[in-house]
């Protein structure tokens, strides 16, 4: 059945390639095998990571008690050799195309950049994080501190929170995207492809601001999410808030 679907596949890419305009065509960078067997996982932290006060959307909420995979394991925080705020990096037997790949941001450049309704892009080339500029120009100050280093576990998610909304643990990969606002999708600025959702992060992860009650916020108590282009080896970020 896999087989006479990827034969499908491509002959409806080769079709489009030949029968509709470069320009009106947004191809999306994810092989079949991804889309087929794709899985959503939560990110699972230790209790005591958090701050005593806030961090926690939901605390009762049956997404911070899944069991973790004991397998899986991933770096969280920190900053990166290149002076980027870590975001994580999973181990490189995790079964999704981003294991071993460190994920990291300037957030000063994010929060511009979503002021002046642009988004982030880097380039992962030999083992470095090369950031894309876009005409940003980071005007207004904006807390730079990393996120409070620690190891992560990671969960697969149960059927009954494929879909889930926007409470508890939302600190995802992969699935359906918990959208604050209406779905938004990213283009690649190297190939012109649309970009795959990989994961999210929500707001209230501990960080080493002390102004900011020593955690993250995504604008308004919001949510950064992550995109990928396989291809290009190109991760992208937006953020949504209320």
């Amino acid at each position: 059945m896999i087989t006479i679907l990827k034969k499908y596949y491509s002959c409806l890419q080769q079709w489009l390639a030949v029968h509709t305009p470069q320009s009106s065509v947004r191809r999306l960078a994810v092989p079949l095998e991804t889309i087929m067997t794709e899985k959503t996982y939560h990110i699972i932290f230790d209790r005591n990571y958090f701050n005593k006060v806030g961090g926690f959307r939901s605390r009762k909420h049956i997404s911070w008690n899944l069991k973790q995979d004991d397998n899986l394991k991933g770096e969280f925080g920190g900053k990166t050799k290149e002076g980027l705020n870590r975001l994580f990096k999973l181990s490189k037997d995790f079964d999704n195309r981003i294991g071993g790949i460190e994920f990291a941001i300037d957030f000063v450049q994010f929060f511009n950049a979503q002021i002046q309704d642009k988004h982030i892009f880097y380039l992962h080339k030999n083992n470095e994080i090369i950031p894309i500029i876009k005409d940003i120009v980071n005007d207004i100050p904006y807390s730079n501190y990393p996120l409070k280093e620690t190891e992560i576990g990671i969960a697969e998610t149960p059927p009954n929170l494929l879909n889930q909304e926007w409470e508890g643990n939302c600190n995802r990969i992969g699935g359906n995207p918990i959208w604050v606002q209406e779905k938004e999708e990213l283009i690649c600025p190297k190939c012109n492809c649309e970009m795959e959702y990989i994961f999210q992060l929500d707001s209230g992860l501990p960080d080493y601001n002390d102004q900011n009650s020593n955690e993250i916020m995504f604008g308004n108590d919001g949510i950064l999410y992550a995109f990928w282009c396989a291809k290009d080896l190109v991760s992208g970020f937006l953020w949504q808030c209320t």
